[in-house]
């Protein structure tokens, strides 16, 4: 949680300014992007799709080989949050889902394996294979992970499940959470705690979804 006199993260912001416009009854559709206030269009307001959680909905903050971290604010803007202090980068695209609500009051986490980086602020459709369980900082911080749908690219047709995915693949993915923040200052111990499949990846998206719906999960959070 946020320690006093300290700014929120962005996306708790953008949380918390979404959920003022959902409380005022303003519609969200998932075919594309939607006012979130006056003036802005902001992807946090975007709904998963009907096909959820079979499909899932990325906003890509950022892209596969960064060595940044991009963040969306409360007014849509893409920033730069900070650069990594260790020597490595994201093994793949990585971003949030809007609609959500993970169990950290942040939209739900997601990796996504593409065969080229995509641009922080791009949204993407996906298709879960499983979930790196994590604890970030005494908090539950899960990862789904997964790959484009197959009419966005045919490349990863045939792969439909998490035992699917190139066993190098998901040993990147451990390696990268277990050392990202490996620094004594960082005082945010990661856990990781395995991986989930398919079907468990699909009850994590379920429950974020329906946590987002719910106005005392919402309410808790802010």
């Amino acid at each position: 949680m946020t320690s006093p006199g300290h700014r929120p993260p962005a996306r708790r912001l953008a949380t918390l300014a979404l959920a003022a416009v959902a409380a005022a009854g303003q519609t969200l559709a998932g075919s594309g992007p939607v006012d979130a206030g006056a003036g802005i269009r902001h992807p946090y307001a975007l709904a998963q799709p009907a096909q959820a959680p079979a499909e899932a909905l990325l906003v890509v903050e950022i892209p596969a080989g960064g060595a940044i971290k991009y963040e969306i604010g409360a007014d849509g803007l893409v920033f730069v949050d900070r650069f990594l202090s260790m020597p490595v980068a994201y093994p793949a695209n990585y971003g949030s889902l809007p609609g959500t609500l993970a169990g950290d009051c942040d939209p739900l986490d997601a990796l996504v394996l593409t065969r080229a980086p995509l641009h922080p602020g791009v949204l993407l459709r996906f298709r879960p294979l499983g979930v790196l369980r994590m604890v970030d900082g005494g908090e539950t911080d899960e990862k789904l992970v997964g790959v484009p749908l197959d009419g966005i690219d045919p490349a990863w047709t045939d792969v439909r499940a998490l035992d699917e995915l190139p066993a190098m693949e998901r040993r990147r993915i451990e390696a990268f959470f277990r050392v990202y923040k490996d620094l004594p200052e960082s005082g945010e111990p990661v856990a990781l705690h395995g991986w989930g499949d398919t079907r468990a990846a699909q009850r994590v998206l379920r429950d974020a979804i329906a946590r987002a719906g719910d106005p005392q999960a919402a309410s808790a959070c802010r």
